[in-house]
């Protein structure tokens, strides 16, 4: 029965975890406005054409929603393995990360629904926001490090596809400090959080399924930016502006 009961686990965090990044937030935001937000502006269903086609606040709303799609399906799966009894009758119940790996497949697959929706013909955004819920659910002083960098990056060069493609890469080789900390320093799962290792929390430590999954969700964030690259070699990337251009609301 735990073979059973493990597949049917891990088919349900991908099919869950998948349709939940499926939302097209944007999409929907724009369909209140009377639009399709993929064919305005960059074509893109993510926060940062919301707002460049729909003005700052809808954009800024955008981009939260897609953050909490990917930390409330975080946190679903995370109180299943946790507080339901159901991580004890799995294959996984004697590995020593089993919450970290469920969770990083999770998280993984959001950012996979959010580039490939189902709902939206499997033309969604560029999975940054994604990525920050992911990063805010398992370590929220890596986010705040991630936060900071992306919003000063804007400050300077005023361009979000800069930001993303700088930003998430940093947050990926600092997050090798807490996993190095971790294992160099004290390796009993038991010393966190007064007994429960993994979840939400300020203290510094990474285990390496999580500094694994960070990488491959970056690389999915820097593959969705490869038109912005090129542009941005050749000078040609414009700056970002949140402007309403369809309407006054």
């Amino acid at each position: 029965m735990e073979t059973l009961y493990t597949i049917l686990f891990l088919l349900g965090t991908i099919v869950f975890a998948y349709l939940m990044g499926s939302i097209p937030f944007g999409i929907l935001i724009g369909k209140k406005h009377g639009i399709d937000i993929r064919e305005h502006g960059s074509g893109n269903a993510g926060g940062t054409n919301v707002g460049r086609t729909l003005g700052k606040k809808n954009g800024i709303l955008c981009m939260v929603l897609d953050i909490l799609k990917s930390y409330v399906t975080l946190w679903v799966i995370f109180i299943l393995i946790s507080y339901t009894g159901l991580g004890s009758v799995l294959l996984t119940s004697a590995y020593e990360f089993q919450t970290e790996l469920y969770i990083a497949i999770a998280g993984f697959m959001v950012c996979i629904g959010h580039t490939f929706p189902i709902f939206a013909q499997f033309k969604g955004g560029k999975a940054v926001a994604c990525f920050a819920g992911y990063v805010l659910f398992v370590s929220p002083i890596l986010f705040a490090f991630g936060f900071g960098l992306f919003m000063a990056l804007f400050a300077w060069k005023h361009r979000i596809s800069i930001c993303s493609i700088i930003a998430a890469p940093s947050v990926f080789l600092v997050s090798a400090v807490p996993m190095i900390l971790h294992y160099a320093l004290n390796m009993n799962v038991t010393q966190f959080n007064g007994g429960m290792y993994f979840g939400p929390n300020c203290l510094l430590h990474l285990c390496y399924i999580t500094f694994i999954n960070i990488f491959l969700c970056v690389m999915i964030v820097i593959i969705r930016h490869k038109s912005n690259i090129k542009r941005i070699h050749d000078h040609e990337e414009p700056e970002t502006h949140f402007q309403n251009t369809v309407d006054n609301n």
